[in-house]
């Protein structure tokens, strides 16, 4: 039985809270971007695709990640789910998809490893990470949770498809630790940068 899986990094998004783009912006001796990157790429997933859209060339150029294939979603504009789209549009081996924000770049490889680990032992339908503070991602999603939730768009679609919505299919990962900050505003970067 195939149980292929795909680390998706969605890394399309305009970053207008931010005002510039913050997927270039320093973090240690990478940034943000490539630090989940690194993250994404030292786990046990299968294959790694990068989602670009937004500042698209300038993000391209910056990325060192060597496993990693960069794809553009012409549509980033429409939200996650299009870029998750885009994605999955591109890999047609995957049996699911774990997907990591691009602007987290403390997202952990074990929690990703955890993931792969209940999709290896029991194939979800979909699956949240749980954290000591809070739900949040990476997340799951099977390819059969996929092909049910493709018509959904806008923002965040993915976050009330699994966080918010009561769903007996989508399991609870529980992992130690706080869950990785969002880089949305200049002050999340400051916040990050003091941890």
């Amino acid at each position: 039985m195939s149980t292929s899986i795909t680390g998706v990094v969605l890394a399309a998004g305009a970053a207008e809270r931010m005002g510039e783009p913050k997927l270039l912006l320093p973090f240690g001796d990478r940034t943000v971007l490539n630090s989940t990157l690194a993250a994404v790429e030292a786990s046990r997933v299968d294959r790694v695709i990068a989602v670009t859209g937004a500042n698209a060339e300038a993000v391209e150029a910056s990325i060192l990640a060597v496993r990693a294939n960069v794809v553009r979603n012409p549509d980033y504009r429409r939200g996650n789910m299009s870029s998750l789209l885009t994605a999955t549009s591109t890999d047609e081996e995957a049996d699911a998809f774990i997907l990591v924000a691009g602007d987290q770049p403390t997202t952990r490889t074990e929690v990703i490893d955890a993931l792969v680990e209940v999709w290896v032992e029991r194939r979800p339908w979909a699956a949240v990470t749980e954290y000591d503070d809070r739900s949040a991602n990476p997340f799951l999603i099977s390819r059969v949770a996929l092909e049910s939730i493709t018509e959904m768009a806008g923002e965040k679609v993915l976050g009330r498809l699994l966080l918010e919505a009561d769903d007996d299919r989508v399991v609870r990962v529980r992992v130690p630790g706080a869950a990785p900050r969002d880089v949305n505003t200049p002050e999340d970067y400051e916040a990050l940068l003091g941890e």
